[in-house]
């Protein structure tokens, strides 16, 4: 049998970008109409791909909602570790509260991944499962080790560190989930770039016990 020859590099390439897009367009559809409510045809649509290339590329919807959780877990990781990498040597409280600050504007650039994540949790079922086995566990592994050092830099209160966790995400995020509502209230956008800086220290100053 013969072996299959390699794609050439731009096909590659448009694979890529082809992908990048469907996993684009089906966080935004699960984040706002849930794993029910969300269509592959409507992704297919919001992407501008025909429908076969779903299935072609991720076989099943919930092949591709798996998909799609990777695909935001792994933003979050890169621009975290990123990060990180680039504040090697900070003394330890400037560098928790750099991490905290940079998991916000996350949420800010990213304000899908907080919609997909509450979608994901009001579901419950199997999907949810597999979510806290493959990502959010693991990941809250890591979070709750920067939590606890932060506590012990009195950046944080003291309390159980996964409550803390929970609560700063809910502090962090609420005004982009609420974006609308604040709208009408404040006469502000939530994503501005002077909003979202002034978000970002009024939620550090609020859980900065220093």
């Amino acid at each position: 049998m013969n072996a299959q020859k390699p794609k050439p590099r731009k096909e590659q390439q448009r694979a890529t970008e082809t992908k990048t897009a469907v996993l684009n367009a089906a966080l935004a559809e699960f984040g706002a109409k849930g794993f029910d409510g969300a269509t592959t045809r409507g992704i297919a649509a919001i992407a501008d791909v025909n429908h076969t290339i779903i299935t072609h590329h991720f076989g099943s919807k919930e092949d591709l909602w798996k998909a799609t959780a990777s695909h935001v877990f792994g933003l979050y990781a890169d621009r975290i570790n990123r990060r990180r990498n680039d504040l090697d040597g900070v003394d330890a409280k400037t560098l928790h509260r750099l991490l905290l600050r940079e998991f916000i504007l996350f949420t800010a650039d990213v304000p899908e991944f907080n919609q997909f994540m509450t979608q994901a949790s009001q579901a419950g079922g199997e999907r949810l499962e597999w979510l806290v086995a493959t990502h959010i566990g693991p990941g809250s592994e890591n979070e709750i080790g920067v939590i606890e050092e932060a506590q012990s830099n009195e950046l944080l209160g003291p309390g159980d560190p996964q409550y803390m966790r929970l609560l700063f995400i809910g502090a962090a995020t609420s005004i982009f989930t609420w974006a609308n509502v604040y709208k009408l209230l404040a006469g502000e956008n939530s994503f501005s770039s002077d909003v979202v800086d002034r978000h970002v220290d009024m939620v550090l100053d609020l859980f900065d016990r220093g």
